[in-house]
């Protein structure tokens, strides 16, 4: 019997890569050298053949790489995905970016200008979620007819409930925490809509915060409405306001309570569909 067992082939693989097909998927003007660099911070080697074509040796552990378009993504992921600049593609094509995209982009910009982190949230809620912890009544809602979680058994009729979600999981970090989300929501006839909320968390925040945001917001975007009050059950009575499109205030200390937070928080809410199309 031969005692010297069966050993792993560790010899690396050799691989084919023209710097062309890189800079043509990635969009970049990468030089020979700037991709060996950048496959070397991804554990592989490289060296130049000539200027258009490198050899790529890949390590035996790394099984998932079938393709030179595997290779390219490791070079796209050590460059930094955050360094790409999103672009529309030089197309022969008629179309064109939709201007509501644009309006949405916008605003999302803003949001950020003001100082607020992005956060995505599911479309599917519950109703306690909507409802109970809100402090509101209940309202009609599109409901799944077998869901697989009662955490995700509606589809959600507005947007702050999913950001107080985030605040009730984020209690235990730093604040000031200022969030937002543009998302869709459906309401009880099934009509989507486009909408756009955010909140502030912090020792201080208060009604003048909020409506300071609210409306610097609006003018930036060319919207100039008139305010009223507003009685709703997730704000502080006499500290919120509302017009067609949207309404803004201080929540109520029982749906801080709810969500197990221990600050006060300030939200509004616009439906950005209905300003889009209102102007």
């Amino acid at each position: 019997m031969d005692n010297k067992g069966i050993k792993p082939e560790l010899k690396p693989g050799e691989m084919s890569l023209e710097t062309e097909y890189v800079n043509s998927l990635l969009g970049l003007e990468l030089s020979p050298g700037q991709i060996i660099t950048l496959l070397e911070k991804m554990r592989f080697g490289a060296k130049a053949i000539d200027k258009k074509t490198l050899k790529v040796f890949i390590p035996a552990y790394r099984a998932d790489i079938l393709h030179p378009i595997d290779l390219v993504e490791d070079v796209a992921i050590a460059y930094g995905y955050d360094k790409f600049k999103p672009a529309i593609p030089r197309l022969s094509t008629i179309g064109v970016e939709d201007k509501k995209e644009k309006y949405y982009s916008l605003t999302r910009d803003l949001m950020l200008g003001f100082g607020f982190e992005e956060v995505k949230t599911l479309i599917m809620t519950n109703k306690d979620s909507l409802f109970k912890k809100m402090n509101i009544k209940p309202e009609p809602v599109i409901e799944t007819k077998n869901p697989v979680s009662l955490n995700h058994c509606v589809a959600r009729s507005w947007l702050l409930p999913s950001l107080l979600s985030i605040l009730e999981g984020n209690k235990n970090r730093e604040y000031p925490q200022r969030i937002y989300e543009t998302g869709y929501c459906i309401n009880n006839k099934g009509m989507q809509s486009m909408k756009l909320a955010g909140v502030v968390a912090h020792a201080k925040t208060n009604y003048s915060e909020i409506k300071s945001l609210a409306t610097g917001l609006l003018e930036n975007i060319r919207i100039k409405r008139e305010y009223a009050k507003l009685e709703h059950g997730s704000f502080i009575k006499g500290r919120a306001a509302s017009f067609a499109e949207g309404f803004f205030g201080e929540l109520h200390p029982s749906v801080l309570i709810n969500h197990g937070l221990e600050v006060p928080v300030t939200a509004f809410e616009f439906d950005l569909n209905a300003l889009y199309e209102n102007g």
